[in-house]
């Protein structure tokens, strides 16, 4: 009698997918992976049409001023998709990501602009990975310390010191070491009527000393009124 051998088929991502990395000084990097994701176009319209999504209202200058782009909280065993992507990353780096944060981008003009995940507190040691599905446009990482304003538009906007990436229809970047405490990123304006959605999974090594200045979604308190959250979201 044969021996009967079980198949799992993976037919959201590609494990194989072609992987460089983009080393931005000696301890910051990006590992950039194109078409992770199989069906990049089924996959963008499933989670635009089924997920929950969102507007972030963060308060500046005493009154709530809503985020240009939208978003929801996902869970990472719920979906085919989103499962197998973290089950990658795991054994991939060899570490328990968390997540699954979405942010979409309903056209060229949201927008997130400059910053870093310092909402993970320790930032010497992190991997921030993030899939991007739909429309490519710019991902510009900048040194910390430069002029972190706008970058709009791109390339010719671009600064000198900027890294410009083109991430979109299924491909994964992953940002780690120092990226978040040195460096700075955007996905600022573009030209383009066609959405985009990026996933994000994130992940520190919690050593260290931890960041414990306000982050932007502590909001701005500018008056003597009792304090309020410093951000909000409601259906979108």
């Amino acid at each position: 009698m044969g021996t009967i051998r079980w198949v799992t088929l993976d037919l959201t991502i590609d494990r194989a997918a072609s992987k460089h990395r983009v080393e931005l000084d000696a301890r910051a990097w990006v590992d950039v992976v194109e078409g992770l994701v199989r069906q990049p176009v089924a996959e963008l319209d499933r989670l635009i049409n089924n997920s929950a999504w969102q507007t972030t209202e963060v308060l500046k200058y005493d009154r709530y001023v809503p985020e240009q782009r939208l978003s929801v909280g996902l869970r990472g065993d719920s979906d085919p998709l989103l499962r197998q992507i973290g089950m990658h990353l795991d054994a991939t780096y060899g570490v328990a990501f968390s997540g699954v944060g979405a942010i979409q981008y309903r056209d060229g003009n949201d927008f997130q602009g400059m910053h870093s995940d310092r909402e993970m507190r320790w930032l010497d040691d992190t991997l921030v990975a993030i899939v991007v599905l739909g429309q490519r446009r710019p991902f510009v990482l900048r040194p910390r310390g430069q002029w972190a304003g706008a970058v709009d538009p791109l390339p010719a906007g671009a600064d000198e010191h900027d890294t410009v990436l083109l991430p979109g229809e299924g491909d994964l970047l992953v940002m780690g070491g120092t990226c978040q405490r040195d460096w700075m990123h955007c996905v600022p304006r573009h030209e383009t009527k066609l959405a985009r959605v990026s996933l994000t999974w994130r992940w520190t090594s919690k050593r260290g000393r931890p960041d414990t200045n306000p982050t932007f979604y502590d909001g701005f308190h500018y008056s003597d009124k009792p304090k309020r959250p410093g951000s909000r979201r409601r259906p979108s």
